[in-house]
């Protein structure tokens, strides 16, 4: 079984970090579709940190992990 997890990375008002992850993305998913998400994310003012609303977008990364069951 193969874990794709997109944890993304804002910056807040407070000049502090406010961090956010999304399990089970698609395997085509583009940079330039996540960049585009993040920068919606900070315009439509969707989420609130303990620093504020979020100000711009730091950095992302997508995260696979495989698991393989051992059969005993």
């Amino acid at each position: 079984m193969v874990e794709r997890v997109l944890n993304m990375k804002f910056n807040d008002a407070a000049e502090g970090e406010f961090n956010f992850a999304v399990k089970d993305i698609k395997a085509e998913l583009k940079d330039s579709d996540i960049k585009l998400a993040m920068e919606s994310i900070v315009a439509k003012d969707i989420f609130l940190s303990k620093g504020g609303r979020l100000e711009s977008i730091a950095e992302a990364q997508i995260v696979t992990k495989e698991t393989t069951h051992v059969v005993l």
